[in-house]
C-alpha cells in the first residue's frame, strides 16, 4: 500500500493504535505468562480491560477510515509482495476486531472504567464465555504473530532504503537519521 496517501488523521490513529496495542499485548502477556503476583495480574487486567474498552471505538474509526484505501491499486499491481502486505494488514484488522470484541464479551465481572463507571457483564453462560475466552487467547496469539511479521517487513523495507515509516506516522514520531 502507498503509505504516503495516508491522511494526517490516519497517521495519528496508526501511532495511537501502535502505542496502545504494544502496551496491551506486552503487559497482557507479562501478566499471563510471567508475573506470579495475583495483585499485579489483577491491576494489569483491570487497567487493560478499561483501556481496551476506550480504545475500541478509536480502532473501529481507524478501520472505517482505512477501509478500501489503496485496494484497487493492490489488485491491479499483480505484485505478490503487495498482495502479501494487503493480506497481513487485513488479517491484523480482522484479528484485532476478534480480540477486542472477545475481550469485552468474555468478562466475568463488571468492567471498571477507571473508577468513573462500570459496564455490566454481557455473557452469563459459562460455556459460551469459555469459548469466547478461548477465541480471545488464540486471537491474541495470531495477532502477536501478525504484528511480528508486520514489524519485520517494516524493518526489511527500512534497511532496503524505502523509508516507509515517514509515511506511516505523523511528524512528531519521525526520527532523523542524520547527525
Amino acid at each position: 500500500m502507498n503509505h504516503s496517501t495516508y491522511s494526517y488523521l490516519q497517521k495519528w490513529l496508526h501511532a495511537v493504535s501502535m502505542i496502545i496495542m504494544v502496551w496491551l499485548m506486552s503487559s497482557g502477556y507479562y501478566a499471563a505468562l510471567i508475573s506470579r503476583s495475583v495483585d499485579v495480574k489483577g491491576a494489569i487486567s483491570t487497567f487493560n480491560v478499561a483501556l481496551a474498552t476506550l480504545f475500541a471505538p478509536v480502532f473501529f474509526f481507524r478501520m472505517y477510515l482505512s477501509f478500501g484505501q489503496g485496494y484497487a491499486d493492490v489488485f491491479r499491481s499483480g505484485d505478490a509482495m503487495r498482495y502479501a502486505a494487503f493480506l497481513v494488514h487485513n488479517l491484523m484488522y480482522l484479528t484485532t476486531c476478534v480480540v477486542i470484541v472477545s475481550g469485552f464479551l468474555m468478562m466475568n465481572r463488571e468492567i471498571d472504567m477507571f473508577g468513573l463507571f462500570y459496564l455490566p457483564v454481557v455473557i452469563t453462560d459459562l460455556q459460551l464465555r469459555g469459548w469466547i475466552s478461548f477465541s480471545h487467547t488464540w486471537g491474541c496469539c495470531v495477532l502477536a504473530l501478525l504484528l511480528v511479521v508486520h514489524v519485520a517487513a517494516v524493518i526489511k523495507h527500512q534497511l532496503a532504503g524505502k523509508l516507509i515509516l515517514k509515511g506511516m506516522f505523523p511528524k512528531p514520531f519521525h526520527v532523523s537519521t542524520h547527525q
